[in-house]
């Protein structure tokens, strides 16, 4: 792919052949061979990507930040399937608790260990909850509910990095 671009949410999407629901925010579902090619662009978004280790016994927790390196191999670079998260444009924090906290996240929300089955689903919980919202019709409500549940997922996965230290 070309690395000259910078990728955005909808392009994102467009690469991984998934509807965009709303402009500031999107999951990131690599569960299928979606992705034909690498993704190796800077980001205009933040993500944060739950990714299973290759052997199934390691997860890698990190948190992507605007222009930074966003990369996910294509399917067929990759044994596992699990690549899971959520993306996230600056914009949609604004005037949130979030913004003024989200730069204390980059080294605490970055961590490579084997997860429970508790925590790995308490993060399919929360990226449950984004997805609902982002089936929801966008109103007045949708980014403070969106921005609280990243908030939380932030803080487990904070947790959970601890934990793996």
């Amino acid at each position: 792919m070309n690395t000259s671009n910078v990728i955005t949410i909808d392009l994102f999407n467009k690469f991984t052949e998934q509807e965009t629901l709303n402009p500031l925010v999107g999951l990131a579902d690599l569960s299928g061979d979606k992705l034909s090619e690498d993704l190796c662009m800077p980001c205009n978004f933040y993500a944060l990507i739950c990714r299973p280790d290759e052997n199934g016994g390691q997860t890698s927790l990190r948190l992507v930040n605007p222009g930074e390196m966003f990369e996910i191999p294509a399917a067929f670079h990759r044994d596992t399937k699990g690549y899971t998260g959520v993306i996230f444009h600056p914009d949609l924090l604004c005037d949130t608790p979030l913004e003024r906290h989200i730069d204390d996240y980059p080294t605490r929300c970055s961590c490579h260990g084997a997860l429970t089955e508790r925590e790995r689903q308490t993060i399919a919980d929360c990226l449950e909850e984004i997805g609902k919202e982002l089936h929801h019709a966008i109103d007045r409500h949708s980014s403070t509910i969106i921005v609280s549940h990243i908030g939380l997922l932030l803080n487990y996965c904070t947790r959970f990095c601890d934990y793996k230290r």
